[in-house]
């Protein structure tokens, strides 16, 4: 039975510039910065069969012609970069070929549970033989338990329309968490005498959700305050994707104040979060791991009325370029900012108002005129 290289041999196929290609990646995601682009070793056959086990699997030769791409059935009007070899096996045996890719660099990525795999791959065979291979991708932990699979399903006869060349398959499928390790089969079964299957570019790819920062602010208060209340805050900082992110973020205090005293922090729950500066501005940098989250929390005390600002506890968190110029006088228009206003305290009663209509009365029956200062509150 003649080879594939053979078989090719005799037509006149112009070599394109097409090159192959993963199936593109969902829009905005991100390759994974600890394991970007190829994972799989040798995939396009160019170095014999490293990377790979299996017995009688090989590397053969297209012997100069570039190899055909069945677009549709029996349409062979194209070519792929094929290089100058592609995967086959010898003898008339149903074979496999094998390679374990490590995921160890990702894991962190994986665990968050936004990772997912792009496979892909050339399948192929000879004229109307159904001899064909398909590609079975298995996930397993760090104990070799099986997590999950996906496949590229063969190319048979009858997809090629009984035409001799490749056809291009592709999949994706979530990456489970706890995965560590990925087994790549070539997976090659016989119809007719000799086992005349062919794959050429195996591709493993890894994609990921992008990272972007979550903040939330909060404080275990709401306005109107007294005088000398303390205020408890917190800023969380959270990673929801699946790359480290860097944070770069600013914490405002000038508009908080002016009407309280900082009495703690702000201060940082992980070492990944460093706070620094002084006085009302204070920078938050570091680098969050894919689903870390990081809280800076920060204490004031309101000053008393009379010696409050404009009487409105405004803090927010932004990115540096952001900060609003001066003291915010509000949260309009801002996000992650809190705002809360203060009670007018200064003024207190002079009498009790539970006896206040006695001494009312006394106060009427001795012909004076009697002052009732009563406490006010509300906001500035």
């Amino acid at each position: 039975m003649a080879s594939f290289a053979r078989t090719v041999s005799g037509l006149a196929v112009a070599l394109t510039a097409t090159t192959w290609g993963i199936a593109a990646a969902p829009a905005g995601a991100d390759p994974l910065a600890a394991q970007p682009g190829e994972l799989i070793v040798n995939g396009d056959a160019e170095n014999g069969t490293t990377g790979w086990a299996g017995p009688n699997f090989m590397s053969r030769e297209y012997a100069g012609m570039s190899p055909l791409i069945v677009d549709g059935k029996g349409s062979t009007g194209q070519t792929f970069d094929g290089g100058g070899s592609f995967f086959g096996v010898a003898g008339s045996s149903n074979r496999n070929a094998t390679q374990v890719v490590d995921l160890t660099p990702s894991a962190a990525s994986i665990d968050t549970g936004k990772v997912t795999a792009l496979g892909g791959a050339y399948l192929g065979g000879i004229a109307g033989q159904n001899d064909r291979v398909g590609v079975n991708y298995t996930f397993t932990d760090a104990s070799g338990t099986v997590l999950g699979t996906f496949s590229l399903p063969a190319v048979t006869n009858s997809d090629r329309g009984g035409v001799r060349g490749f056809a291009r398959r592709d999949a994706s499928a979530p990456v489970p968490v706890g995965t560590r390790s990925v087994t790549v089969e070539l997976a090659f079964s016989v119809a007719y005498g000799t086992l005349d299957a062919f794959a050429d570019n195996v591709s493993l790819r890894l994609d990921a959700a992008p990272s972007e920062l979550q903040v939330t602010h909060t404080a275990d208060a709401s306005g109107p305050l007294d005088d000398n209340q303390v205020v408890n805050y917190t800023v969380t900082f959270t990673n929801t994707g699946a790359q480290p992110l860097v944070v770069d973020q600013a914490l405002a205090l000038a508009g908080l104040l002016d009407d309280a005293d900082l009495v703690s922090g702000p201060t940082s729950s992980d070492a990944a979060l460093s706070v620094q500066g002084s006085g009302d501005t204070f920078g938050i940098a570091g680098t969050l791991q894919p689903g870390q989250t990081v809280t800076v929390v920060y204490s004031v005390v309101t000053k008393t009325y009379a010696q409050q600002g404009d009487h409105n506890l405004v803090s927010l968190v932004a990115a540096p370029s952001a900060l609003p110029g001066g003291v915010p006088a509000s949260c309009t228009g801002t996000a992650d900012c809190l705002e809360m206003a203060t009670a007018d305290t200064a003024a207190v009663p002079l009498v009790n108002p539970a006896v206040a209509g006695i001494t009312a009365a006394v106060g009427l029956a001795g012909g004076g005129v009697l002052l009732l200062r009563r406490r006010r509150t509300g906001t500035a």
